[in-house]
C-alpha cells in the first residue's frame, strides 16, 4: 500500500469558466491556469503520482507545452490513470477537499466524484469529494482563489 497527497491552488479571475472535478460550476469567476485550471483534479493527480513516486503534474504536463493549453484536466487524469495501471497500481480510494468561500459546491460534489471515478475506471464509491470554506480567512476566504487537497491510497506494485 502506498499513500500520496496532493495540493493545488489557482487564482479566481473574470472571463474563465469555473471547472471543478470536471463539472462546470456556475460562478461569476473562473480559475486562471494553462489548462482548465481544475484545482480538484490537479490535487488528485498529484496525489496519485506522488503515491507511485512518479513525479508531479508539472513534470508530466508542463504549463510551457502548448499541447496542454486549455486542455480538460479530466483528460489528463485519464492519462495518469493509464500510467498507474501500466505500473501495476490499483487505486483503493481518493479523499479530496475543495477549499472555497463560494460558490457552494454541495449540489455538484456527487458529479465531481463520478467524473473522477469514470476517468480512472474505478467505482464512484472509492472517491470522496468534500468542500469547506475558511470562514472568510486567507486567500480562499477572501475569494481570491480556490484550493484543493487530496489523499489517495494505492495498492499493487511493491518497491
Amino acid at each position: 500500500m502506498r499513500i500520496g497527497q496532493g495540493y493545488d491552488v489557482h487564482r479566481l479571475v473574470d472571463g474563465r469558466d469555473l471547472v471543478l472535478g470536471g463539472v462546470k460550476v456556475p460562478c461569476e469567476k473562473g480559475l486562471l491556469g494553462h489548462s482548465d485550471a481544475d484545482v480538484l483534479v490537479h490535487a488528485v493527480m498529484d496525489a496519485l503520482l506522488g503515491a507511485a513516486a512518479l513525479g508531479d503534474i508539472g513534470q508530466h504536463f508542463p504549463d510551457t507545452d502548448p499541447a496542454y493549453r486549455g486542455i480538460s484536466s479530466i483528460a489528463l487524469l485519464k492519462k495518469v490513470g493509464k500510467l498507474l495501471e501500466g505500473q501495476g497500481y490499483r487505486i483503493e480510494n481518493i479523499d479530496a477537499t475543495v477549499i472555497a468561500q463560494r460558490p457552494k459546491l454541495a449540489p455538484y460534489r456527487p458529479r465531481m466524484a463520478e467524473n473522477i471515478a469514470e476517468a480512472l475506471r474505478i467505482p464512484a464509491a472509492r472517491v470522496s469529494i468534500k468542500a469547506t470554506t475558511e470562514e472568510g480567512l486567507g486567500f480562499t476566504g477572501s475569494g481570491e482563489g480556490i484550493a484543493a487537497q487530496a489523499v489517495v491510497l494505492l495498492a499493487g506494485q511493491q518497491g
